[in-house]
């Protein structure tokens, strides 16, 4: 028997629709669906078509099973132990703050954008894969998403660098600094670098874990990659990390604590670990001590020692692999801006070589 529904204007713009599901096989209650459509008239009629195509198709999801809202508290209850408590943190804010009240006519920025797409998505994926929805809504929007453009990076020179180290020589938030500027590392890598992990001999450190912080809690994690990577010291990071060590473990026994090979290189007075947020806002206040010093952020002394690298000719398969990241790819569009001058570079000493080669010939004539 075929499905029959009818509409019924709630307010001006606004149309309820009212259909039948059959009988309920358990109980052989007559069950009805409601469902309300924003426009016109003839909007209202196009819905209830499409839901009573889908109903004799096979097709059809009920809309009174559950709210949009009521899914993503469900959802992100359900992925909590999938992802890392930092993601959740950041997805729960994005389904609260933008997903369940109504985005209306907030002006977001085009990063804002994209990663409520990216949560809607995923949340709207797993309702496909449960079967509470028939399809994905939000693959239809993908090409529309905006366009994010890559903000400028800001870097130190190697002087400013110096300058920035001698400033706040005298604070904690010295040791992490030295450290970005000389390997590179992300701030949380930094943050969570032990001392069975740095061999000052051979000049050498691994990054295995990178320390988390949320709302509620510090946790250690796995790299960005999920793999560790070693990373060659540079002399001057050799000298300072020998003395901070020296000076760490007279500062620990003075509190009856014993520095070991799992005590992190930077740490509270105590041997605890530094909060991520507050390593950051101490740079931005200290930051203000230099003159003349770019408005760096703590992230971009990470982005100076690329720079650097790539600027003094080191091979772009080294840089990236002193970053960690996933793929060549990814460093040499981060960092376009350098790359420009190193073809300007490779043309010269092509151009020169080919004039060296010119001369030579002629001679022989």
């Amino acid at each position: 028997m075929r499905s029959t529904g009818h509409i019924r204007q709630r307010t001006p713009g606004s149309w309820e629709l009212r259909y039948s599901l059959g009988c309920d096989p358990a109980t052989g209650k007559r069950r009805v669906a409601t469902t309300t459509v924003q426009g016109k008239r003839r909007d209202a009629e196009k819905e209830l078509r499409r839901l009573l195509r889908t109903l004799d198709t096979g097709e059809h999801v009920d809309p009174t099973r559950i709210t949009v809202r009521e899914w993503l508290v469900a959802w992100l209850n359900a992925v909590r132990g999938e992802i890392s408590p930092k993601s959740h943190e950041r997805y729960s804010e994005i389904a609260e703050n933008f997903l369940m009240p109504a985005l209306g006519n907030r002006g977001l920025s085009a990063p804002t954008r994209r990663y409520i797409h990216t949560v809607l998505k995923s949340a709207l994926t797993r309702a496909v894969e449960q079967q509470v929805l028939v399809r994905n809504p939000a693959d239809a929007f993908k090409r529309r998403l905006p366009k994010v453009e890559r903000k400028e990076i800001v870097t130190l020179t190697a002087e400013e660098c110096e300058r920035l180290l001698e400033s706040i020589k005298d604070t904690r938030t010295y040791w992490p600094v030295l450290l970005a500027l000389a390997t590179g590392m992300r701030r949380g890598e930094i943050l969570a670098l032990r001392w069975k992990n740095v061999d000052l001999d051979r000049s050498v450190l691994r990054v295995v874990q990178s320390l988390e912080q949320t709302k509620t809690e510090l946790r250690f994690k796995d790299t960005k990659t999920s793999r560790s990577r070693a990373i060659t010291l540079p002399t001057f990071a050799v000298e300072e990390l020998r003395r901070l060590k020296r000076e760490q473990t007279e500062e620990l026994l003075a509190l009856g604590v014993r520095q070991t090979g799992e005590t992190l290189t930077c740490c509270r007075a105590d041997g605890e670990p530094l909060q991520p947020r507050s390593v950051t806002h101490l740079f931005i206040l200290l930051r203000g001590r230099v003159k003349n010093l770019p408005r760096v952020r703590f992230h971009d002394l990470r982005h100076s020692h690329a720079t650097q690298l790539l600027a003094d000719g080191v091979h772009p398969k080294v840089a990236q692999e002193r970053l960690g990241h996933s793929t060549i790819t990814t460093t040499m569009d981060l960092y376009s801006h350098v790359t420009d001058n190193m073809q300007a570079d490779a043309a010269e000493r092509l151009n020169a070589a080919f004039q060296v080669a010119k001369t030579q010939l002629k001679s022989r004539k």
